[in-house]
This record gives C-alpha cells, sequence and structure tokens, in this order.
C-alpha cells in the first residue's frame, strides 16, 4: 500500500477513534438529561464510527493474533505511560493548572498498571482461566478479580467500579 494512503488510514482511524469516545460521552450526557431517543442516536453512531475504526485497523494489517495483540497493547502502555504523560504532567505544572495534572497523573498511574494487566493475561489465556475486571469510573483503573475498597491511584470507593462484561452493547 502507498506511504500516502497508509497515512490516511491512520488518520482515519484516529478521527474514527476520537469520534467513538465523544459521541459515547454525549449520548451518556443525553441519558443524564433524559434525551433517550438522542442518546440512542449518538450510540448508533459510534457504533458506526467504529466500524469504520475497525475497517482502517484491517486495511493496516494491525489485527493479529491475540498473543501478538497483547505483546503490542503491552509496548503501547509503556511507551504511553513513561513517555506521553511525564511531559504532559511537566506541561500542566508549569501552568499551574492543578486539575489537569491530576487528571494526567491519574492516566500515567493508570496506563503503568494496564501494562501490568497485559503482562498477567497471557498467563489467563494460557491457564484457561476467565478473569472478571472492574474499572473505576472516576480515574479508569482496573482491578483483576477482586473489587479494592478503595481505588489506588485516586482513592475514590469501591461503589464506582463497575464490572466490565464481555462483549460490548
Amino acid at each position: 500500500m502507498a506511504d500516502e494512503t497508509t497515512g490516511n488510514l491512520r488518520k482515519a482511524y484516529e478521527g474514527e477513534s476520537k469520534a467513538v469516545t465523544r459521541l459515547k460521552i454525549f449520548a451518556d450526557k443525553a441519558d443524564e438529561e433524559e434525551y433517550d431517543s438522542v442518546a440512542k442516536l449518538f450510540r448508533a453512531v459510534a457504533d458506526s464510527e467504529s466500524i469504520h475504526a475497525r475497517n482502517c485497523l484491517r486495511l493496516l494489517k494491525e489485527i493479529k493474533d491475540t498473543e501478538t495483540n497483547l505483546s503490542d497493547s503491552l509496548a503501547t502502555e509503556q511507551k504511553i505511560a513513561q513517555v506521553g504523560y511525564s511531559s504532559f504532567i511537566a506541561q500542566a505544572e508549569a501552568e499551574e493548572n492543578n486539575v489537569a495534572t491530576q487528571m494526567f497523573t491519574w492516566a500515567r498511574d493508570v496506563e503503568e498498571q494496564h501494562e501490568k494487566l497485559y503482562a498477567i493475561a497471557l498467563e489467563h489465556l494460557l491457564a484457561e482461566e476467565e478473569p472478571t475486571y472492574y474499572v473505576c469510573d472516576v480515574c479508569g483503573y482496573v482491578a483483576d478479580g477482586t473489587v479494592p475498597d478503595k481505588c489506588p491511584v485516586c482513592g475514590s470507593p469501591a461503589k464506582v467500579f463497575y464490572e466490565v462484561t464481555c462483549k460490548y452493547d
């Protein structure tokens, strides 16, 4: 595939992925405001954008076997945690933006934890174990197996964690 088309596929993937996240958040807001039909529309369009993103990944040949996907995801998490968030935190601190500093710090700490989850996921796979994951709805921390009394990253209580289901709705 030509370099320019490859670049365009990557840009399209990034744009579609951002749209999925944005539209899911908009759907949650519409739910909160009791606009059920608008929430449903946002979710439908988010699903559509997700299909576009998936098609880009397929053409880029970035969807591989599960073991390779785990290894690649581990490498990505390491890079993000070590390189990306450190500079984001430093910039937010320099600008004295405490809220952004806290959010970036939580994200960095959670990304480092993702790294550990990917590392043990292969063990679960090989042992044919079916782990249960819980996500903190405040900072995104992922717990493997049990909900902690309080989030080790942001300190939120156990009640803010939700169980991750096998498939997306």
